[in-house]
């Protein structure tokens, strides 16, 4: 068929697209990166053990991942616009691919040193942006407010499955295959995507033809996000020499960073952040309020994990799994219910109710969490918190991406993509830093080992309780995004129809 005129409303593009058909495409993508994010965080003690390589080198393996994924979302969501989102989305799956079969190859024939190891999984996350900053623009195209949030939930709905299958899929492969295994089912993941998303998505073309990339904004972002990151990193570096100065350094690179992108971004022609969309409340408080929410539980996830193991109160990687594994499977039930409840419910009201809900989770393990509190106290725990994230993540992404511009949609989608990377690595970092200054302070002061068991259980309470508060101000923040606007779109949807 010839090409069509670009004047096919939204509403008849989302015909041409079944929502079903939609997800499982553009979900693959998402589904994999999550998956190997998950899969990644229960085998890191193997790969230390591996590699022969201390904890504050291991860390890298995620923390290599994570700040690619900071530092160059926003960029590729930006390049989706420019260039087209279905394109840049589809090289995203096979650069994503490619970066799982060369860290398969460094684990098999690289044993020597993990910086190949590494190097490899910086090309995952390459691949990783690419998909994570244009799945949800691609589904905010072909679908309508009245169907959009369906749409987002099935999406959440197959993240929130590839969160359940990591952790138990990376236990078992790690233990009876190979680590490598871990990284190698992406391959064959990958490709299925991509056909999918070449067979089954329309063609896009440039929302913004013509538009320069802002590359200063962007190395900006790059070093100031990495720079506050791995500030929180160094101050819990026990081995590291004069760990103290150089986090202190990095903070203040990462703070004097931060107003020079500010001010560059305000004079240049065509910024990598829009502050015209940051002035929209729904869309910056749905940003700040994801991160929030976030951290609440990759905490659980992180900390929990560790101190179940720490303490053999769990033998090995599958048992604690599978005690945290509510969280997922919570988020996977009301990630696509929540998804339809906001086509008619404020997203003020859901994520709300959510986000102080995982607050009053959070203080209650304050109050309880120890050496010897019940392993159910943890799955109950987990399994509300995965019900409130699932509740609160799809009304919060319809929320922003209904109230950006169509020209927009690559960026509020790297944008939203952003949050998850900043919120893990914040969540982990933070938490760490606070646990660890918790801890040494009481073995200084009882002579005890920092991470025996009273102590440890004493700076988890401050680890959760001050991320409750936190959790429980964010909650606040969210009301005052104010109502959704219910009306149709107008604006009309530039593609290419085969």
């Amino acid at each position: 068929m010839d090409n069509v005129t670009n004047s096919l409303a939204s509403s008849d593009a989302s015909l041409k697209v079944p929502i079903v058909q939609l997800v499982s495409s553009i979900g693959i993508g998402t589904f994999m990166a999550t998956l190997d994010a998950s899969i990644v965080f229960i085998i890191t003690n193997r790969i230390k053990e591996f590699y022969v390589v201390t904890p504050n080198i291991v860390q890298w393996i995620v923390l290599a991942y994570l700040l690619v994924m900071m530092a160059f979302t926003v960029i590729a969501g930006d390049l989706g616009d420019k260039y087209s989102n279905k394109l840049v989305f589809q090289i995203g799956m096979v650069i994503f691919a490619l970066g799982s079969l060369f860290c398969y190859l460094a684990l098999k024939f690289l044993v020597n040193s993990i910086l190949w190891l590494i190097f490899a999984r910086i090309i995952q996350a390459f691949g990783a942006t690419g998909m994570v900053s244009n799945s949800m623009a691609l589904i905010t195209m072909f679908t309508t407010k009245k169907n959009r949030g369906t749409a987002v939930g099935f999406n959440n709905l197959l993240i929130s499955i590839s969160v359940i299958l990591g952790p138990v899929l990376g236990a078992v492969i790690g233990q009876y295959w190979e680590v490598g295994g871990v990284f190698l089912i992406n391959v064959p993941i990958g490709i299925v995507g991509f056909i999918m998303v070449h067979r089954n998505i329309p063609k896009t073309k440039p929302l913004e033809k013509g538009r320069k990339a802002d590359y200063i904004g962007s190395i900006l972002l790059a070093a100031a996000l990495s720079s506050l990151i791995l500030s929180a990193s160094l101050f819990v570096d026990m081995e590291l020499s004069s760990s103290n100065i150089w986090a202190a350094v990095c903070l203040g690179i990462g703070i004097l960073l931060v107003p020079v992108f500010l001010v560059w971004e305000k004079r240049a022609p065509n910024p990598l952040i829009d502050f015209k969309l940051i002035k929209n409340r729904k869309i910056s408080i749905g940003l700040f309020t994801a991160i929030t929410n976030h951290q609440g539980y990759i905490v659980i996830i992180y900390q929990v994990n560790l101190f179940l193991l720490s303490l053999t109160i769990v033998q090995n990687e599958i048992q604690a799994g599978l005690i945290i594994a509510g969280l997922p499977v919570g988020m996977a039930i009301f990630a696509a219910i929540s998804g339809k409840l906001s086509n008619t419910i404020d997203a003020r009201y859901l994520c709300t109710v959510a986000m102080f809900c995982v607050a009053v989770c959070l203080g209650i393990l304050a109050i309880f969490i120890s050496a010897s509190a019940p392993t159910w106290l943890y799955g109950v725990i987990s399994t509300i918190i995965g019900v409130c994230i699932g509740l609160f993540q799809s009304p919060n992404a319809n929320s922003i991406m209904s109230a950006t511009p169509k020209e927009k949609l690559g960026i509020s989608s790297g944008l939203l993509g952003l949050t998850t990377s900043i919120a893990i690595n914040l969540g982990i970092a933070l938490s760490t830093a606070i646990l660890t200054f918790v801890t040494t302070y009481l073995s200084n002061s009882n002579g005890l080992d920092p991470f025996a068991s009273s102590n440890y259980a004493i700076g988890l309470k401050w680890v959760f309780a001050i991320f409750a508060v936190v959790t429980a101000a964010g909650a606040i923040l969210s009301y005052f995004r104010g109502p959704e606007d219910r009306k149709e779109e107008t604006l009309t949807l530039r593609m290419d129809t085969i």
